[in-house]
């Protein structure tokens, strides 16, 4: 009573046993099916290896018979004393009775053999090993005679059971025939060899009630009485005859139900055209294991309350230090609730310990958020401007690193920063931000003292200190993991980093002036690559080469290969330019790119001055495009695409670029006008006073998609737009845009983009 009383006051304790006890249940139903469905699929197999095993014996045995007699039927009716038989008019006994003494010698020498029987045509005589000298006696009983004369067409060496009413067993008979005289040969077998056999072989299996027999193609047994023990006659013939007709040489299955279920097994001989078959009945065949089932199961029933047993003494165990713990807590337990039969323990002593946490956390969390902080807040005073903190407010900060050693001050700087602004939300901005310094602040401080700050979103700043640090081996040290550093936030978040790594100072009152020779010195970028660690000494050379003036002669070379079209000079002196520019300031190089277009741009207002066809190209465009370039490998390819771009509109049909000037047209049209709900190809026609044929054949050939495709494409990159900025609903979105029926509009978004506008806003607001 003790023990049922305090089950019943303690939920936890009740939870406990009740897990174990459902466990155990589980797993054992799982367990138990397993086993009973692998038992009854090893049984099934097993017991389909042994049915074939006998029908292949049995089937082996009736080829190798067939075989045997097929040999001497094909022997015999060539043998000159069949001849003579089949074809003679009129016989003289004496000769007869010696031509059966040797065909007799033949039957008696065949384990097989029970007669031979030759029909002569011409006579209709029958010359039989069984009969008399009296023709018209087939040697047996008749049937023979028979059977050739119901039957126009006999197959030819294969096994033809002949029936007779008084014969206890079909005779098998084997013919053999010349079409021209119609006289045939017949060789009979014993029947007794094969039905004896099998009807030995059902006598052993009288115990299990099953049935081996054999029938034709049809399912039809050879012999009356052989599927006595069988339940269903005729499904069994229905069974064999669908599957032999389907090609289907042997097979194992289960059919009916109930006491009338069975097992059959069939294997066809292509030789003798027969199917050897056995058919048992399926209860008696699983007799043991349901047996064996009902011990098993007997066993898991009293292992289940042996088990439900000791899992309430298991429970009581492992519920002691709750208990202990609850004992601890009760006194908060008591204040909150008064009632102790509605508390789970562990909701009690969760809720005491989940508060004091989220107290100790958030004191810890303000403490820790307002030094990191403080210490942003100093690190980015002293990196603008060193003379700003005192050295009162430089003691203040908890830092990680000595400022009285020698310092050294690195960019890290953010590789394609414009593409990645325009892909990421201000969220993920934060999120890559936090998650650069920290693996920045986690991988530098393994090798130095090191601190890291964000400025901006586009560059960090990670100073350095440590005393020995600054020697060749320390220095190599670092570099390493700066570049292991470049590895992990380009492995885990696909950003490149370009890291720049300034001079020692001894004082960190000279950490900002330092700061803007390390932001100098990563404009080198433009010339070493993304993703590059640049060293002082790496670009001294760069900065010490401050002359420059724009090489003359690549000036003319290079008008003379736009004016004359030669892109393969073009693109020579432009080699020669660039490379040029990989040993100039970084200030030089800007210069020089700026006067190159400056040039360029020059160079067409020249050839348009002399020429009626004019080039148009949007040289501020160009200049953008090129302002916004990281490298010069880029750049360069800028300036090949703007000579291209020249030399088209100079050899450029005048009806093609009037046709690329309407396409032009209709573009701007599309963006214009995006949102008029009427805009279609009629209405752009219209406006431009040119016909739909026209204006539609047009716009496909030189954007190889049609006007309604393009203003669609436009439209849906709108509403993209306007779901991942704003805040408006799918409607007004999808009104803004140009649709007015939302059932079209979404099937439009999804066939784009392959998920609907309501599915892409949640996953926005998700992955935010």
């Amino acid at each position: 009573m003790n023990i049922i009383r305090l089950y019943k006051s303690r939920k936890y304790l009740l939870k406990l046993l009740l897990s174990i006890t459902v466990l155990m249940v589980v797993f054992l139903s799982v367990s138990t099916t397993l086993l009973f469905y692998n038992s009854d699929k090893a049984m099934l197999q097993m017991q389909q290896q042994a049915d074939l095993k006998v029908l292949s014996q049995i089937k082996y045995n009736i080829d190798y018979m067939h075989d045997t007699v097929k040999n001497i039927a094909v022997s015999t009716f060539f043998d000159p004393d069949v001849i003579y038989l089949s074809n003679i008019n009129v016989m003289n006994m004496g000769e007869l009775a010696q031509k059966l003494n040797r065909l007799e010698k033949t039957v008696s020498n065949s384990s097989f053999l029970q007669n031979i029987t030759i029909y002569n045509a011409k006579t209709s005589c029958y010359y039989s090993t069984l009969s008399s000298l009296n023709c018209q006696d087939d040697g047996m009983n008749g049937v023979i005679d028979q059977f050739i004369h119901s039957h126009k067409n006999i197959p030819v060496l294969t096994f033809v059971p002949l029936y007779s009413d008084k014969m206890p067993f079909p005779s098998l008979a084997m013919f053999m025939y010349d079409n021209a005289s119609e006289s045939k040969l017949v060789v009979t077998i014993k029947p007794s060899w094969l039905f004896d056999n099998l009807a030995n072989m059902n006598k052993t299996s009288e115990g299990i009630g099953g049935s081996i027999f054999i029938t034709d193609k049809s399912g039809i047994p050879l012999m009356a009485g052989q599927q006595d023990n069988i339940a269903s006659t005729e499904t069994i013939e229905s069974i064999i005859r669908e599957k032999v007709s389907a090609g289907i040489t042997q097979d194992y299955l289960v059919h009916g139900s109930g006491d009338a279920k069975a097992i059959l097994s069939f294997m066809s001989s292509s030789k003798s055209d027969w199917v050897i078959a056995s058919d048992q009945p399926y209860k008696i065949v699983w007799g043991k294991l349901s047996k064996m089932r009902v011990i098993s199961f007997a066993i898991i029933i009293v292992f289940l309350i042996l088990s439900i047993a000791g899992s309430l003494l298991i429970a009581y165990r492992l519920y002691r230090p709750i208990e202990n713990l609850l004992t601890q807590v009760t006194g908060i337990r008591r204040k909150e609730t008064g009632d102790k039969s509605e508390l789970d323990e562990l909701k009690v002593i969760s809720t005491a310990y989940q508060d004091a946490m989220h107290q100790l956390v958030k004191h810890e969390s303000e403490e820790h958020t307002n030094r990191d902080a403080q210490k942003t807040y100093a690190l980015r005073r002293l990196i603008s401007d060193a003379s700003l903190p005192t050295q009162e407010e430089m003691q203040q900060v908890n830092w990680d690193m000595d400022f009285n050693q020698g310092l050294r001050v690195c960019v890290l700087l953010i590789d394609d920063f414009a593409g990645f602004e325009s892909k990421t939300s201000d969220g993920e901005k934060r999120m890559y931000k936090f998650a650069i310094a920290n693996i920045t602040k986690e991988l530098i401080s393994k090798s130095v003292n090191c601190e890291v700050v964000p400025m901006g979103y586009d560059h960090f700043v990670l100073l350095i200190s440590d005393g020995n640090m600054f020697h060749t081996e320390g220095t190599t040290t670092v570099t390493h993991t700066l570049k292991e550093l470049q590895q992990t936030i380009l492995q885990y978040y696909s950003l490149s980093i370009t890291v720049s790594i300034g001079e020692e100072v001894d004082r960190y009152q000279q950490i900002s002036q330092q700061y803007g020779h390390v932001l100098d010195n990563a404009n080198y970028r433009m010339i070493f690559g993304k993703g590059t660690v640049i060293t002082p000494d790496l670009v001294r050379h760069n900065n010490d080469n401050i002359t420059f003036q724009f090489p003359i002669d690549a000036e003319k070379k290079i008008t003379e290969a736009i004016k004359s079209g030669h892109e393969k000079d073009f693109q020579e002196h432009l080699d020669q330019l660039f490379q040029h520019m990989k040993v100039m300031h970084y200030n030089n190089i800007m210069y020089a790119i700026l006067h190159l277009l400056a040039l360029v741009e020059n160079i067409v207002r020249e050839m348009n001055s002399r020429t009626v066809r004019q080039v148009s190209l949007d040289f501020k465009r160009h200049v953008q495009i090129t302002m916004k370039q990281e490298t010069l490998e880029p750049i360069y390819h800028v300036f090949l695409d703007i000579f291209k771009a020249i030399q088209k509109q100079r050899t450029q049909d005048v009806k093609e670029q009037s046709n690329q000037i309407l396409t032009d047209t209709i573009k701007e049209m599309i963006e214009e006008q995006y949102k008029d709900l009427n805009l279609s190809m009629q209405s752009i026609a219209s406006a431009m006073k040119l016909s739909s044929a026209h204006v539609s054949k047009q716009f496909r050939l030189h954007e190889s998609v049609s006007i309604s495709e393009y203003i669609n494409d436009v439209r849906l990159g709108k509403a993209l737009q306007l779901l991942e900025t704003k805040d408006y609903s799918i409607t007004r979105i999808m009104e803004m845009v140009g649709y007015n029926n939302e059932s079209y509009f979404f099937k439009l978004f999804k066939k784009k983009f392959g998920i609907t506008p309501k599915e892409y806003r949640f996953k926005t607001v998700v992955q935010e």
